[in-house]
């Protein structure tokens, strides 16, 4: 088995879950709050934010003040999966890979999570796109955000694509384009 989609899998087995990626209020409706749903298919505007625009943040928790322990600085790639469900029925997923320095953390702090029974949340923004509780410590650098639909995982996937991999605006002599 292609060692890749092994690791994927096995991530996607202990980091489940998934957020309505436009839905701030994820923590409050699980918490049993209700809120109307967000109704629109178009990318939210985003506020002036004191952190950098177009960048993929993991914290600790789902509270968006929390500090992010790793962001797409650390991410070295993403890719979309299916998986079969059903003869009839498939379901998507988006893996995430971590440089070295990214996998180290990744993997301490999915084990404090796992060992506090934690949240390790994924936000493009300020907006939240993934939330998983943690069951055990994964240490194979890569991340899944599993039971999304096609719509879901191409838009999760292209955010996090946007953020690890920005336009460059320079010709390879190193002359600005434009």
């Amino acid at each position: 088995m292609n060692k890749k989609a092994f690791a994927a899998m096995a991530a996607a087995l202990l980091l489940t879950g998934c957020s309505n990626p436009f839905d701030k209020n994820d923590a409050e409706e699980a918490a049993g709050t209700t809120t109307a749903p967000v109704t629109t298919t178009e990318a939210p505007e985003i506020p002036t934010a004191t952190l950098p625009q177009k960048m993929i943040y993991l914290r600790m928790g789902d509270d968006e003040s929390a500090e992010p322990f790793l962001t797409s600085d650390h991410i070295t790639d993403c890719s979309m999966e299916i998986v079969p469900d059903q003869p009839d029925d498939s379901t998507y997923v988006v893996d995430i890979f971590f440089d070295d320095e990214g996998k180290e953390i990744f993997a301490q702090k999915t084990e404090e999570a796992a060992n506090n029974g934690g949240v390790i949340s994924i936000w493009y923004n300020d907006y939240i796109i993934s939330r998983a509780t943690v069951n055990a410590p994964i240490t194979d650098g890569a991340a899944v955000i599993s039971g999304l639909d096609m719509n879901g995982a191409v838009k999760i996937a292209g955010w996090i694509y946007e953020c690890i991999r920005p336009q460059d605006n320079t010709t390879d002599e190193g002359e600005q384009n434009g």
